[in-house]
């Protein structure tokens, strides 16, 4: 029989370390049930649900855990924010026994446990205070998630990955460029889903984009969980909006509205980096707009401003856009 039957664990998780997971696997050692409340509110960078969906994922197997997502918006973060201990927990109690009806222990690492044990009534036990058998905490994981990389938990780091988008006209080394880059960073990549099915079908019609642009964020959201910091991907949908209104020019208002509204809603690459047509083009036989390609350069650019992306124009031969594009992206 375990020492406790209801314990808490409660704190923002922001952002999830395997300290805490150091914390709650502790609490579980010792507990019949483990509560686990993560508080959230809008100032903060990491969303609460992303947290709760993460912390959730770590512990989906294990059945004497339960997991709540709890909006602390407006309420004193620290104790210091009133004028006493008794107007401080005069939230914070409240609040943890509308989720759970009875405790026998809380769990911390932190200075403010034996007070916050003494308001709810129950015991306190202190785990790893000093951070010496897990060295981390959410302060160095959002300043420096790359360094401390190997302290997050991996259904942690999708929010942490750095998502790359190389773009440009045809035959500007695009796929090339991808895979090589990928591989020296020793990640993913997301291959371009829309030549892929141009190949598959030896054509395209208007009624390809839309499942070109769904599928290839489908690819894009699965790769992103196993990718290694960055996830290059090769092209998105500025490009297959684009390319729709060049092979299908009399019909490319039917997709329009679904694509103009990805394009406005849809969370920003957090770098695009476009490749200049000032090398040779090369028919490969799929090439239908080699004659265009500034032109469609000057157009992806424009698209680039136009939405606020942060872009970064590179030309040159190949080996100088592979060195640039690394430059770039270390610097990110």
């Amino acid at each position: 029989m375990k020492k406790y039957k209801n314990v808490l664990v409660l704190g923002k998780f922001y952002g999830l370390h395997l300290g805490h997971l150091y914390l709650i696997n502790t609490a579980l050692s010792q507990s019949e049930m483990v509560h686990v409340i993560i508080t959230h509110n809008s100032s903060q960078s990491i969303p609460g649900e992303v947290r709760f969906d993460a912390l959730k994922s770590c512990y989906d197997k294990v059945p004497n855990i339960k997991i709540y997502c709890v909006s602390d918006e407006g309420l004193p973060a620290y104790d210091y924010d009133c004028e006493t201990l008794d107007e401080f927990y005069s939230y914070w109690i409240p609040l943890v026994y509308s989720q759970i009806d009875s405790l026998d222990a809380v769990f911390t690492s932190e200075n403010y446990g034996d007070d916050f044990a003494r308001y709810l009534g129950v015991e306190h036990v202190l785990v790893d205070k000093e951070r010496k058998i897990v060295p981390i905490s959410g302060t160095m994981v959002r300043n420096d998630p790359f360094k401390n990389w190997n302290f997050i938990p991996d259904s942690m780091k999708p929010f942490f990955v750095k998502r790359i988008a190389i773009m440009g006209p045809e035959s500007v080394g695009k796929s090339t460029l991808t895979k090589n880059v990928s591989n020296n960073l020793g990640t993913n990549f997301v291959t371009e889903y829309g030549r892929l099915i141009y190949e598959i079908n030896n054509s395209i019609t208007i009624d390809d984009f839309i499942p070109i642009s769904k599928g290839r964020q489908e690819i894009e959201d699965w790769m992103i969980k196993f990718s290694k910091k960055y996830l290059i991907c090769d092209t998105e949908d500025i490009t297959t909006y684009l390319f729709s209104k060049m092979y299908c020019p009399d019909e490319y208002q039917k997709v329009e509205p679904y694509f103009l509204n990805v394009l406005k809603t849809k969370p920003k690459y957090d770098l695009y980096i476009l490749l200049k047509p000032d090398c040779e083009g090369v028919q490969d036989g799929t090439r239908k707009f080699l004659e265009e390609r500034w032109n469609h350069y000057e157009v992806i650019k424009s698209y680039l401003i136009n939405y606020g992306c942060n872009f970064v124009e590179i030309g040159g031969d190949w080996n100088e856009r592979y060195k640039k594009s690394l430059n770039l992206i270390s610097e990110l």
